[in-house]
């Protein structure tokens, strides 16, 4: 059984909300998102409590006490001090993550996606984007793949377009606006 929660005014990073995506092609396409919650968000001790009481639901013998128990892992990171699968803090990687948490959640079903009047959003609309600020609807759960790998994690249930950010990542038009002042000749040469 899932913990739901809502967090308000959080940033969207690596978005595939209309699209799902697959790290490598051994897994199954996703729906998902990485949330920026700065760290003195309103919601983040509730986001805490959801993950610790979703773990000690799910694992009720490993959960004893203030500590994470070892062997558990959590969808929650501290940008400031996490690292990724190549051992770099989360925040030297992205430095939009410094100062704040990183929440991975994904779905196998598509999300809600609506707007601030709650009328339904498709990706043709461009309103959600990595970089924009949206209200999110999660469900905080344990999982269990076998007896190995144990985890709590938080699954995407919906989206709400919340404000306008600045794009993550390089777009085409811009792309081509730092070229101007380059002949043709010089661009395809």
């Amino acid at each position: 059984m899932s913990k739901n929660i809502k967090l308000n005014n959080v940033r969207l990073s690596y978005e595939h909300i209309f699209t799902p995506s697959a790290f490598d092609d051994s897994q199954d396409a996703k729906y998902s998102a990485v949330l920026i919650i700065p760290k003195d968000h309103p919601e983040v001790a509730a986001l805490k409590q959801a993950f610790v009481e979703a773990g000690t639901e799910k694992f009720p013998t490993l959960f004893n006490g203030n500590a994470w128990p070892k062997g558990v892992t959590c969808a929650l990171k501290d940008g400031d001090k996490d690292t990724n699968l190549s051992g770099e803090v989360l925040s030297e990687k992205n430095p939009e993550y410094a100062n704040s948490y990183v929440l991975t959640a994904n779905s196998s079903r598509r999300p809600l996606v609506v707007d601030r009047n709650k009328a339904a959003l498709t990706e043709q609309d461009g309103k959600i984007y990595s970089g924009c600020y949206i209200n999110v609807l999660l469900g905080i759960g344990g999982y269990e793949y076998g007896k190995i790998k144990k985890g709590v994690k938080a699954y995407l249930n919906g989206v709400q377009f919340y404000a306008d950010g600045e794009r993550f990542g390089a777009d085409a038009l811009s792309a081509f606006d730092s070229l101007d002042g380059e002949s043709d000749e010089d661009f395809f040469a």
